[in-house]
Formats: C-alpha cells, structure tokens, sequence
C-alpha cells in the first residue's frame, strides 16, 4: 500500500466562463528559478481574475489581479488573523466547565448535553449554509459569523444557569460552522502566488492556532485573574471587534452571484471530486475525533484521575495539541496529499490506543506523549484533507466542497465524543474510550484502503 508520488501535480483547472484572455510571466516565480505562466482573464461584470498554471494554481479576484503583491499577501495574512480570533472562541469553554458545575450545580453528565448543543449548531450551519458564501460573498457570511460568536460570548458573559450556557453554545456552534468554508476559500483566493497548498497549510494552522488559544487563556485567566468565567469573553469580544475592523478592510474574492440565496439541506459534490474527497473526508473526520476526544476527556482526566485541579494546566495540555497539529501542518507544507493523509491515519489509532493507557494507569507524562503524537497525526490528515480539497475544488463550487469537508471533521469532533460522553456513564471512561479507540483503528484502516486505491486510479 503506498501513498507516495506527487499527487499535488494532477491539477483540476478551474471552470470559468467564457472570456477574453492574456498571458503573461510572473516575476515571483522567475525569482525562484522557475516560470510559470499566468492566465488573466476578464470576466464581464467587474468580477474575477483567473490564474490557471501548473501546481494546483487558483483564480483570484480582478481587483486583486490589479491590486500590487504587498497588497495581496497583507490581505491574505489579514484574513488568516481574522480565522483565528473567530476560532478561538470555540473552545474557550473547555477548561471552565469545572467552574460552571460548582457555580450553577449540576452534574457533570450534563457536560455532555452542552458540547451536544453545540454539535447541533455546528452541523446545521455547515449543512444549511455551507455554500452561501459562492453565492453571497465571503465577507458577508464571516460578517455574519463574527456578529454570532460575539452574541455568544455576551451570552457566556451573563450565563445564570445551564440553559443559557447551552444557548451560548449552540449560537458559538452556527458561528463556527458559517466561518469556516469561506474563511478557508477566501485564503486560497487571495494566496499571492496562486498557490493552493500554501493557502491550505496557513489556513489549517491558523485554524488549529485559534482553537488551542482559546483554552489555553480561559485557563490562565480563570487560574490567575478574578470573574474568571467573565473575564475571558469581555477580552474575547475586544478580540472579535478587531477582526470585524479587520475583515472590513479586505476585499471581496467572489462576484456576487444571487443575493436570494435561501438555506438548505446540501452536501452534494461535482461528480469529478468524490473519489478523491473520500478518504480525505474519512481523514478528518477521524482526526477531529481525537481533538474532541482531548478536549472533552482533558478536564476529568487531570481532575478527577490525577486529582490536579489547576485550569492553566487545563488550557496548557489543549493548547500542546492544537499546537503540535499546527506544527505538523508547518512541516508537511511540502508532502503530497495522500502521503500526508496516509501517515496521519496509521498515527491516529497509535494515539488513541496510548490515551487509553494512560486512563489505565492514571500516567500524565504517557498521557502528554499521547498528546503530542495524536496532535502530530491530526495535523497531518488535516493539512492532506485540506490540501486535496483545494485541488479538486471547481473555483465556483470551492466553498460547498470546502464545507463538505468541515462537515465530515465537525461531525468527528462532536457526534462520537457525545456519544462516548453518554457511554461514559454507564461503562466508565476508560471501557468507553478503549471501545471507540476499536472503532476508529477500523475506520482508519478503511480509509487507508480507500485512500491507496484512489491514488492508483489518480496514475496515469
């Protein structure tokens, strides 16, 4: 079984519509020793400037087309920040739920039914909306992001019991589900160079940046700082208002479509793409099982097993995995797709098999070596998943096949950990986790499988 070979090379060029077009050289990539030539083409209606070469290249806007290089990769670091801050407040609430229990007493199974709320909103988002913004614009759909997670860290500001830390929770999960494909289509659209890849790394680990920032403050503020389940959102919302100031400045990448855009029901995928958008689902989908895993076991695991009730060590260990995810994105920036993915998948079972032992025999250093390899193999699955969707993506289509994929991840990250919360109850942590550890080694294989026989039908 092999997963070697170039795969980013077997480039599906874009479909555009019918225009006048030039060619010229591009300096950036002369400076490199080599030439690659750029395809500009007009469309009628003020719309896009296309770029069409070799290595996955992706057409951007004609104002940016204009617009100087400088200008082009400010944008695309801009809208990189403005990922990030949104996606830290997804998991701000990890390290506090100790501190909801005492305050608002309940048990902690009802844990469970707030990361299940915010499963809901996450799914219905990327569900109802998750092509919106190929038919509204970028801006617009993170615009609206913004404002929701802004309404949810009001929300957490003055939660007075579990009802309203649900609603928090389900309002974070509809922002995070709007954010995340036009945040990660508008990064490729506005790449300098054109190229898919790099937008790809920089989008996936300022993605894994921002989720791992947020645990990581909430748990220092809420060890060392007083209001400490308030004092996080009002620095949260400071946060949030700098990236709409941010986003305010960036110029759209999209034209805009049909503005009657109504929500519904769609996952549907080009014909051309499935086979290899497959195991790259699978990919994330298992990865982003083990983030949930982490995030919702790390509380109860050094609280109730290790008997260390510090929440900066909370947010610390959460922070450790989405970092080492982001690192092992930076590093395979240069690794074929499938290569990437099939490392990830092999690595992912072996990180789940060692948090299982170290529930067993109550050990935090084997508990942070399963931090750091699982961290490791989540990055890379999702850097390959990431990399893949934005090669097969068609231009007008690239935010329905973007939300595709953050489909299958979120829907790894909440419906197995809440069902492995539930089953928590009844077997105990370490019964639960060890059966779903079994149940994903064999989705892993499976998607190894498929991923090998889709990338010998990719050979010529």
């Amino acid at each position: 079984m092999t997963f070697g070979g170039n795969s980013n090379v077997h480039s599906r060029p874009s479909a555009l519509p019918s225009h006048r077009c030039r060619s010229a050289s591009s300096p950036s990539h002369r400076s490199r020793g080599t030439r690659a030539v750029l395809v500009r083409c007009r469309l009628t209606g003020g719309g896009m400037v296309g770029s069409a070469g070799a290595g996955g290249r992706r057409p951007g806007s004609d104002a940016l087309g204009r617009a100087g290089e400088g200008r082009r990769r400010r944008h695309f670091w801009l809208l990189a920040g403005v990922l990030s801050a949104v996606l830290t407040g997804a998991n701000i609430p990890a390290p506090l739920y100790v501190i909801y229990e005492a305050q608002f007493h309940f048990k902690p199974d009802l844990t469970t039914v707030v990361f299940g709320v915010y499963a809901v909103g996450v799914l219905t988002s990327l569900l109802c909306y998750g092509r919106a913004s190929d038919h509204l614009g970028r801006r617009s759909v993170i615009a609206a992001a913004i404002v929701l997670m802004a309404l949810s860290a009001a929300i957490f500001l003055t939660a007075q019991n579990v009802l309203m830390l649900c609603l928090a929770r389900l309002v974070s999960g509809l922002a995070i589900g709007l954010v995340a494909a036009p945040a990660t289509a508008g990064l490729s659209e506005l790449e300098p160079d054109g190229d898919a890849r790099r937008a790809a790394v920089v989008a996936t680990a300022a993605s894994m940046i921002g989720l791992g920032l947020g645990p990581v403050l909430s748990g220092l503020l809420s060890e060392y700082a007083p209001a400490p389940t308030r004092l996080v959102y009002a620095a949260y919302l400071g946060l949030l208002t700098l990236a709409g100031l941010i986003l305010a400045s960036l110029p759209e990448t999209v034209p805009l479509r049909d503005r009657r855009y109504a929500p519904r029901l769609d996952v549907g995928l080009p014909v051309g793409v499935r086979a290899e958008f497959l195991p790259a689902a699978m990919g994330v989908f298992s990865g982003f099982f083990v983030l949930g895993l982490f995030v919702g076991l790390i509380p109860s695991f050094l609280g109730n097993d290790l008997h260390w009730t510090s929440h900066a060590l909370g947010g610390a260990v959460v922070f450790l995995l989405f970092g080492v995810a982001a690192t092992a994105e930076l590093r395979a920036r240069s690794s074929p797709d499938r290569r990437a993915l099939g490392v990830g998948l092999m690595a992912l079972p072996v990180g789940l098999l060692l948090i299982v032992l170290a529930f067993a025999w109550a050990s935090l250093p084997l508990f942070l070596v399963a931090t750091v390899l699982g961290g490791s193999a989540v990055g890379l699955v999702f850097i390959g998943g990431q990399s893949t969707v934005n090669r097969i993506a068609p231009a007008q289509r690239r935010a329905a096949v973007t939300s595709a994929l953050f489909l299958a991840a979120y829907s790894g990250f909440s419906v197995p950990v809440v069902a492995v919360g539930v089953a928590s109850v009844h077997l105990g942590t370490l019964r639960a986790t060890a059966g779903a550890t079994i149940g994903f080694a064999v989705i892993c294989a499976v998607a190894l499988t498929v991923l090998a026989r889709a990338g010998r039908g990719a050979r010529p």
